[in-house]
C-alpha cells in the first residue's frame, strides 16, 4: 500500500478525513466534473479503496459516511458510501457496486 497519492497538485495520506478520500474516489469515477476529475492508476485506486477500508473498519456499526448528489433541488443520490452495518460488515461503495443493503440508494431532502 502506498503513503500518499498524488492528484493534480494536491497530495493525499491514508489519514485524511474519509470525507476528503470519498471525494477523490468520486472524482476519478466521475469524468463529469472536468475541473475536479481525477485519473488514478489502478495501483492508486486500490491504495485509496484500502485507505477507505481502515476507515470505515474503524466506525461503529450502523454509522457511515457518503457523499450525494442532488438531481432536482429536492431528491438526493448517493454517489459513494463507506461504513459499517448493523451487523459489523465494512462497506466501501460506489457505482457500479450493487447496493449493500435493501433498499434503493436515493433519499429525501429532509427540510
Amino acid at each position: 500500500m502506498q503513503s500518499k497519492i498524488i492528484v493534480g497538485e494536491k497530495e493525499y495520506q491514508p489519514t485524511d478525513e474519509p470525507l476528503k478520500l470519498l471525494m477523490v474516489l468520486r472524482a476519478h469515477f466521475e469524468r463529469s466534473l472536468e475541473r475536479d476529475s481525477a485519473e488514478l492508476n489502478d495501483s492508486e485506486l486500490l491504495t485509496l479503496k484500502s485507505w477507505l477500508l481502515l476507515h470505515a473498519e474503524s466506525m461503529q456499526p450502523g454509522k457511515a459516511v457518503w457523499l450525494e448528489e442532488s438531481l432536482d433541488g429536492q431528491v438526493y443520490k448517493l454517489v459513494a458510501a463507506l461504513g459499517r452495518a448493523p451487523d459489523g460488515q465494512t462497506i466501501v461503495w460506489h457505482p457500479p457496486l450493487p447496493w449493500p443493503f435493501d433498499f434503493e440508494n436515493e433519499s429525501r431532502k429532509i427540510i
